[in-house]
């Protein structure tokens, strides 16, 4: 490797971790802090698209940890939610990086990339700190506790998508009932 590829290397390593709010720490409605760990949803979360600054696009698996990095809370959409606009965040993921080492980091992704924007986001009741959602009255899985993890299987005829979750716990059976009701 010659010198200019060497300091083009740098430069893209650089530009790559200098993201759109890198340190800015907004007062936002998640209540989120910079440094706080938090997971992808269930939505697709696309890294390095278009092979930004040289590297791979990366599909990131649903409810990899992240550390959030910068925290912009807006007002778009503040008309909508009742005064309150959209947060977006950046962040750098912790259980994957990019072939040379480099943290894969995401910019200016709207929070509810992130599943603890959901209000019906929480840790597994069992203790084992595993990503889910309790599934309220009314949903599909009702009185439920769903890992994030899922597999998709067949679509249902009525045409929603199906998944078989790789955890689920019955919020009775852990005396959780009514914890999470709305």
């Amino acid at each position: 490797m010659n010198a200019t590829t060497q300091k083009e290397n740098t430069m893209n390593k650089e530009k790559y971790r200098n993201t759109m709010n890198l340190g800015r720490d907004d007062v936002n409605k998640h209540s989120w802090k910079l440094g706080q760990i938090v997971h992808t949803a269930g939505s697709h979360v696309r890294a390095n698209s278009y092979n930004y600054c040289g590297y791979e696009p990366f599909d990131i698996p649903v409810g990899s940890r992240a550390r959030i990095i910068g925290i912009k809370q807006t007002t778009l959409n503040a008309e909508v939610i009742g005064g309150i606009g959209d947060v977006y965040i950046d962040f750098e993921l912790l259980d994957h990086t990019n072939p040379d080492g480099t943290p894969i980091t995401c910019g200016n992704r709207h929070a509810f990339s992130m599943a603890e924007a959901n209000s019906d986001f929480a840790l597994c009741p069992d203790g084992s700190g595993d990503p889910g959602y309790i599934r309220r009255k009314g949903m599909r899985n009702e009185g439920m506790w769903v890992s994030l993890g899922a597999e998709r299987i067949e679509d249902h005829p009525d045409g929603y998508m199906q998944f078989r979750h790789h955890k689920m716990i019955d919020l009775q059976s852990v005396g959780a009932a009514g914890t999470f009701e709305s």
